[in-house]
């Protein structure tokens, strides 16, 4: 399990086992921070179902962010 206390954390895609509310309600409850916009400050990017038309490709503005600026990255199944 990865240690959330005092992470600052966001969300992308689409979760299957949580809404996104009740996502950031758990980091909440496991000492995270919940943001809703992605910066350098945000420490972890939890990524869920990207899912667009088969001619665009499979990113979203904070996956691009977050590559481009070295913020770790976790699925869904690891938060």
């Amino acid at each position: 399990m990865i240690d959330l206390r005092g992470k600052r954390i966001l969300f992308t895609g689409r979760l299957r086992s949580f809404r996104r509310f009740q996502a950031q309600q758990l980091a909440t409850i496991l000492g995270a921070k919940p943001v809703n916009g992605i910066d350098k400050k945000v420490d972890i990017l939890v990524v869920g179902i990207i899912s667009k038309p088969y001619d665009q490709l499979l990113t979203t503005q904070k996956l691009t962010y977050a590559r481009t600026y070295g913020i770790p990255k976790i699925d869904e199944l690891a938060f």
